[in-house]
């Protein structure tokens, strides 16, 4: 019973824990970041064949990654090219559409104004427009009066016409005073007709 006593103790234990015999499995950020003398310190360690196909291997990855990291080089070289490019044609873009925005600001102004000159020429056009209806609805107007033609008053070369048709009803004919829309002779006097209508 003593000796298992003893072999359960604490001191026993550390000595030939597996955790002393085997070191902790290094973490990724260890593996990713070996010290630079490492390769060294194991290719050593291998035995002389090993050495050369490691030698050989350690060569092939070399070369892959100075293979990798040209396409890289390369890859980036032309996306930088092409984002150069990209970035003029952006830069044109932008001009374009500022020229763009200003030639439909100028486009606007001129549609307003000639909006605005439109409905100035409407509105002369209809104010024009019921002026004439206005002058032809006068002179229907006129030309539906009854017209009446007299003949034989003597014609006398200062003669206010109104007058002597108004003195010749109310003399003559005995009758009131009517509005009377134009009074005119028809002709001047001649030869052959002194007493024109």
């Amino acid at each position: 019973m003593g000796k298992r006593n003893r072999g359960s103790s604490g001191s026993s234990v550390g000595e030939n824990s597996p955790s002393q015999q085997n070191p902790p499995p290094k973490t990724l950020k260890m593996a990713a970041n070996p010290p630079e003398d490492v390769s060294e310190v194991s290719l050593n360690s291998l035995p002389q064949e090993l050495q050369t196909l490691a030698q050989l291997i350690m060569t092939q990855v070399k070369k892959q990654q100075d293979t990798v990291v040209k396409e890289f080089n390369t890859v980036g070289d032309k996306l930088s090219s092409q984002i150069q490019t990209l970035d003029s044609k952006v830069d044109s873009l932008t001009t374009d559409m500022a020229a763009l925005r200003e030639r439909v600001r100028e486009l606007e102004n001129t549609v307003e104004f000639q909006d605005s000159e439109m409905k100035r020429l409407n509105d002369s056009l209809l104010a024009e427009r019921r002026e004439r209806i206005r002058t032809s609805l006068l002179a229907e107007r006129y030309s539906m009066k009854a017209d009446v033609v007299i003949r034989g008053i003597p014609y006398n070369k200062e003669e206010n016409c109104r007058q002597v048709l108004e003195n010749f009803l109310a003399d003559e004919l005995g009758l009131d005073s009517m509005p009377i829309v134009a009074v005119h002779r028809l002709s001047r006097p001649t030869t052959s007709r002194p007493n024109p209508p």
